[in-house]
């Protein structure tokens, strides 16, 4: 089976063996890492670019996204870094959202351009995936995971503003950058979709201040951990799919 890995931090350690490839796409050339994990093929995108180095609002989403397409992947995990807007969730803590409210102004959110094209999101992550990940995630000692949240996406690259906060807390429960449009565009070409969060601060006007040090630090503190959930889902999985993420497209044209 080939699943994909999206992320915007280093190739985990279990992926330390890889080999590198250049996937072009009509959204542009793409660079894939490639492992063997339990049996499985994992091809692993720098969700930021082959330097790792581009702004959120920047990053080419549908590239990606079809780069892994190109690889006849079926499974998609996308791990990002959020704030935390409930006072339930605490840095540290992982959360895998289960909906999302997207605050984005001009990202490129769709592959249909022409035709009208209207995908469902009423489960807009795949619920077989989120439940082999959510098993893993039980069995880590010291993990503190929440199985549901909502994702507010910003636009970014800057941080919000307290006000914005407290009107996001309304109804999110976390806050980040980067999961609109590529949940969205994983849908459109039918893949399986699954996103694992690390709170890494509480957002602005709930702690003192922010900084990117202290995003860095509790993620590095968390990554060990997180690559084992990553690994044990990976080997996880079969070619048996109980959902209809690869079906999305069949009733969407109007």
């Amino acid at each position: 089976m080939k699943v994909g890995l999206i992320s915007g931090r280093k190739v985990p350690k279990f992926l330390s063996k890889c080999e590198e490839m250049r996937v072009d796409t009509e959204y542009g050339s793409i660079t894939v890492k490639v492992a063997e994990v339990g049996g499985h093929s994992v091809f692993f995108i720098n969700r930021h670019g082959g330097e790792g180095d581009l702004p959120p609002h920047q990053v080419n989403y549908r590239g990606n996204i079809q780069a892994l397409v190109a690889s006849h992947v079926s499974c998609v995990l996308g791990i990002g870094t959020v704030g935390s807007l409930n006072l339930m969730i605490q840095p540290g803590d992982v959360v895998l959202p289960h909906d999302f409210v997207d605050m984005t102004k001009r990202r490129v959110y769709s592959f249909f351009d022409t035709g009208r094209v209207h995908v469902d999101l009423t489960v807009p992550f795949c619920p077989f995936l989120r439940s082999r990940v959510l098993e893993r995630c039980r069995t880590m000692k010291g993990m503190s995971v929440h199985e549901s949240g909502v994702y507010v996406v910003t636009e970014g690259p800057r941080l919000e503003t307290p006000a914005e906060i407290r009107m996001y807390q309304t109804y999110g429960d976390i806050v980040g950058m980067t999961l609109v449009p590529e949940v969205v565009l994983a849908r459109e070409r039918g893949l399986c979709y699954a996103s694992i969060c690390v709170v890494c601060n509480m957002a602005a006007g709930m702690q003192a201040s922010l900084s990117a040090d202290e995003i860095i630090q509790v993620f590095n503190e968390k990554k060990s951990m997180v690559s084992s959930v990553l690994e044990d889902t990976i080997q996880s999985l079969d070619a048996q799919r109980t959902c209809q993420c690869h079906r999305a497209i069949d009733k969407a044209s109007l």
